[in-house]
């Protein structure tokens, strides 16, 4: 005789299975009820499946379903001998009193058949574990991750989803935009117009921001963390703002956080009797309220696009997560230590971000270099074409934005070095150059090179 706690035994309660097709045959409404919330396959017993695909059947043609329609259902499918026969079919409509615990049994049902899921997912990575070529084992590990997090997300949403739910689904967003008046809106970083233009970053969303060195770029996503995280306290949501910064220490991008948040330049710091108890107390606030922020840097140097997302699935269990943040693209590393060519590795981290935006439900902004082709023109406004391996990056992106400044320029020109007076803010183009849901355009913003961040150029209304 076998032995009931063998983990050899697929993991099912056939009693629940009998529960589950007894209530469906004493009450339509539960009937109706346990064919939306279940498939035939999580059922263990091949005749349970077979009987319940005859009740779906049933409540599809809106017909009753009782001994006698589900016993001629499965007659005229040639099923009924597979499922134990007339006797089978009265032995369930008697197995439970009443249909007031079917869902109960429903529950118990889809919970067995996801542990039996969890149990052959668990067979799949000790293989992937033990192949000889299944690769490097971070790809491996990356593989594993995605066969759980499958086995987490499995639903009655299989492979496709009918038009009647979607447009039910946003109709209720339609509803209440007209009862609250808030508009749609994804994920706002703080700045009016530039949140006006692009209606925030929605989850799944891939946006590029390209710039050539020295323009101001890692201010401006640091703005962006910065304000995210202050909407997150202000709420108080459950998220956090992922920061991979591979060329910047983690220690360098906090100093700047701070002199963003105190209006104090850290310069001071390396220079002798210029720290006076005024900046004192504003850099000691700034480090107040950079304590209370969701904010986590990575700085390995050396990572790729599956690497980040690993780590990334482990904080929004942890944390929850709300923006993902990457300075910069072109120093990720591909999976393969030894890719083809460059133009090829490039395509598949740009491909392995968006996937993990859409998988993970989170904006993924990541920067950008451009090509040295900006600085040989006239009109140095970067254009889509000066992003390094632009067309992968392009194609996976659903907002592109470059930076301009002109005084950056300006100063290049003149041969000395940018305006320090810290009073001074500058104007800074953020070109809107490809938007899949929006339109494209620019939005001027202000720019302050003393503090390197940036500002709304008119009064915010809040």
């Amino acid at each position: 005789m076998a032995n009931p706690s063998d983990p050899r035994i697929p993991l099912h309660s056939i009693d629940a299975e009998m529960g589950t097709l007894g209530s469906m045959l004493l009450s339509k409404r539960m009937a109706e009820q346990i064919t939306s919330s279940l498939l035939a396959e999580q059922f263990y017993r091949p005749a349970h499946q077979l009987i319940f695909n005859a009740m779906r059947q049933l409540v599809s043609l809106s017909r009753p379903i009782d001994f006698l329609t589900l016993k001629d259902e499965l007659t005229a499918r040639g099923q009924l001998e597979d499922c134990g026969g007339e006797d089978y079919i009265l032995q369930l409509a008697e197995f439970v009193p009443s249909a007031a615990n079917g869902e109960y049994y429903a529950e118990i049902v889809a919970d067995r058949s996801q542990l039996r899921n969890l149990d052959t997912a668990g067979r799949d990575i000790i293989a992937i574990a033990h192949d000889p070529d299944g690769g490097e084992a971070k790809d491996r590990v990356d593989r594993a991750e995605q066969i759980v997090y499958e086995v987490g997300r499995k639903d009655t949403g299989k492979d496709f989803l009918p038009i009647e739910s979607l447009a039910k689904e946003f109709f209720v967003d339609v509803d209440k935009f007209l009862t609250t008046g808030i508009p749609l809106i994804g994920r706002k970083v703080g700045f009016y117009e530039l949140d006006e233009v692009t209606t925030g970053f929605k989850e799944g969303d891939l946006v590029i921001i390209g710039a050539r060195p020295a323009m101001g770029k890692t201010s401006l996503v640091l703005d962006f963390a910065l304000n995210v995280a202050r909407d997150l306290i202000r709420n108080e949501a459950k998220g956090s703002v992922a920061i991979f910064s591979l060329e910047m220490g983690a220690d360098q991008l906090t100093r700047r956080m701070v002199s963003m948040l105190s209006g104090v330049s850290t310069r001071i710091l390396q220079r002798e009797g210029e720290l006076s108890m005024d900046k004192y107390e504003r850099l000691a606030n700034a480090c107040d309220e950079l304590y209370q922020m969701p904010i986590f840097i990575d700085e390995t140097s050396d990572i790729t696009a599956l690497d980040l997302r690993q780590k990334c699935r482990r904080l929004q269990a942890e944390r929850g997560l709300s923006l993902i943040i990457v300075d910069y693209l072109q120093l990720m590393r591909g999976s393969n230590r030894r890719p083809e060519n460059r133009v090829q590795e490039i395509s598949e981290i740009a491909r392995t971000l968006k996937t993990t935006a859409r998988l993970l439900k989170v904006p993924i902004i990541a920067l950008s270099q451009l090509s040295r082709a900006v600085e040989n023109r006239d009109d140095k406004r970067p254009q889509l074409s000066d992003i390094r391996e632009s067309g992968s990056i392009e194609a996976e992106a659903d907002i592109v934005m470059m930076l301009y400044r002109d005084s950056y320029y300006k100063a290049k020109e003149e041969n000395r070095r940018e305006v320090e007076n810290f009073e001074d803010i500058e104007t800074a183009e953020v070109i809107i150059a490809k938007h899949r849901n929006g339109p494209t355009g620019v939005v001027k913003l202000g720019f302050q090179p003393a503090f390197a961040r940036y500002r709304n150029l008119k009064r915010d209304e809040d």
